[in-house]
């Protein structure tokens, strides 16, 4: 799958990046890194399963999901996450 950047770019979509952004966002919270990897872990693979049979997907919908997800998993990474990402 391809994700369409904001500056209409395309790029192949890698789950890692959205685990390393979940991830950066909980180190400025009181999570447990242990914690916070497991989220980011669960969050990233529902965003690959919930994209996969799109062709392209843009990276604003990625956001969007990934920040519906973590309100549901850990509302304090994802107030931390949509704070870094503005």
């Amino acid at each position: 799958m391809k994700v369409i950047k904001k500056d209409d770019k395309r790029e192949d979509f890698d789950n890692n990046k959205v685990r390393r952004g979940i991830e950066e966002a909980a180190k400025r919270t009181d999570i447990d890194n242990d914690r916070a990897k497991e989220i980011a872990d669960k969050v990233a693979k529902d965003v690959e399963d919930n994209f996969k049979d799109r062709d392209e997907v843009k990276s604003a919908d990625i956001r969007e999901r990934v920040l519906e997800r973590l309100n549901e998993e850990e509302k304090k990474i994802a107030d931390s996450f949509r704070d870094y990402k503005k």
